[in-house]
């Protein structure tokens, strides 16, 4: 994404809006949509996002949504509100939104200690459970998300790309994209009925590159978009990003399931049986249509990561969806 302003003149915006010194300011995240820069005063650090104009809409509740949650008890970066009330300043067809910096430790994929794992169960579980009564967020992940018939031209596109690539000789990159169709293959069998499955108010993207740890606690950063979206979904997918057991792609339902019941004992709902079963089949699902597509190249290195390790994942639900699925329903 290139710079729209100059570091002057984005320091200057924000000091105009916000009333505040900055006197430092570098790039923390520049990702193909949106921006993410450290901004320093004398006394203070802040975040600040930089999007497109188009995402207004999409961020428009995002103050309202965490003021919420603070007065929950959920940890949340603060949002400031610049001089004319509004959390969003637009310039030049972008806007900027302004956070509290957390001062504190992140950690990477797969790198959870045991004590991160547990508060990491509680607090999604918490999420869940502060949100219950809030208004329903935009609903994801419903009837028309598993259509089959939606991913066919997806199917499509990635058997021409990855004829051509062959053709051009990038033999690498051939195999990955029929990797992909291999999956999708597998994926397009399963039927999911949404009326058996469990939706709750979440994050919408809780796992453990979402969370800072500042004295002993997790904030959850990026409620940028929150969804009413299947239960399962975020237990099993935030274990497995944080868990080193999870590296290769494999999900250990013995570790997997102290993580479960941690969860269980804050969040709103108890899963049934369905959401039990289904639970691997959404996984292995999302992983193919909700993730990257090969090549990885251009990707920044947190999404790179993400990239591979949802490949290991999706190589190890291919051969162990069901067994896992079996294994899940014994909870």
């Amino acid at each position: 994404m290139s710079l729209p302003y100059s570091f002057d003149d984005l320091v200057q915006m924000i000091n105009s809006n916000y009333g505040i010194n900055i006197i430092i300011m570098s790039v923390l995240v520049d990702h193909t949509y949106s921006k993410v820069y450290l901004l320093e005063s004398a006394t203070d650090k802040y975040v600040l996002k930089e999007m497109g104009e188009s995402n207004d809409v999409k961020i428009a509740g995002e103050s309202e949504l965490t003021g919420y949650l603070v007065e929950k008890g959920i940890k949340v970066p603060k949002l400031y509100h610049s001089a004319t009330g509004s959390h969003i300043v637009y310039r030049g067809g972008y806007i900027y939104v302004l956070y509290e910096f957390i001062d504190g430790k992140s950690y990477g994929l797969n790198t959870a200690p045991d004590w991160f794992l547990r508060k990491s169960a509680r607090t999604l579980g918490n999420i869940q459970a502060a949100l219950k009564d809030y208004k329903r967020l935009p609903p994801q992940f419903g009837r028309d998300f598993f259509a089959s018939d939606r991913y066919a031209r997806t199917a499509q596109s990635i058997a021409e790309n990855a004829a051509h690539v062959e053709a051009q000789g990038n033999v690498g990159l051939a195999t990955a994209l029929n990797e992909r169709l291999k999956h999708i293959r597998r994926v397009l069998s399963f039927r999911f009925d949404c009326d058996k499955l469990s939706y709750v108010n979440s994050h919408g993207d809780f796992y453990i590159n979402q969370v800072i740890v500042r004295g002993g606690e997790l904030f959850t950063l990026d409620w940028s978009n929150p969804h009413y979206l299947l239960a399962c979904f975020e237990v099993m997918m935030s274990y497995a990003y944080a868990a080193p057991e999870c590296v290769d792609g494999s999900i250990s339902v013995e570790r997997f399931y102290p993580y479960f019941i941690e969860y269980l004992k804050y969040a709103p709902i108890t899963l049934n049986k369905y959401d039990l079963k289904m639970m691997p089949y959404f996984i292995y699902h999302y992983c193919i249509f909700c993730s990257f597509t090969p090549p990885y190249d251009s990707l920044p290195n947190d999404y790179y990561e993400i990239a591979h390790f949802t490949d290991r994942l999706a190589n190890w639900l291919h051969d162990n969806v069901d067994g896992l699925s079996v294994e899940l329903q014994k909870f």
